[in-house]
């Protein structure tokens, strides 16, 4: 295997490795304002949250903004090896 394909192979991994923190990140919090909204509901203090209307939100956003991401980190990897040559 070549530098620059090992080079490109780490960029992709770390792109991957992005990508699923990010995602992860977005649904963690979207998960934690469920249970906020849930326990505000059971004291009476506001409606009553659907988690599926709240899960698939935050799972679309996390793909929007854990892709946008990832399209940041191939670009710089892209970017580096170009600019090696």
């Amino acid at each position: 295997m070549t530098r620059t394909r090992a080079l490109l192979l780490l960029w992709l991994c770390l792109a991957v490795l992005v990508w699923n923190t990010a995602f992860d990140q977005w649904v963690v919090l979207a998960q934690r304002d469920y249970l906020v909204r849930e326990a505000a509901w059971e004291l009476g203090r506001g409606s009553q949250p659907m988690m599926a209307e709240m899960m698939s939100d935050a799972v679309r956003g996390g793909a929007l903004r854990a892709s946008a991401w990832t399209a940041v980190i191939v670009g710089a990897g892209l970017l580096t090896l170009r600019a090696r040559k």
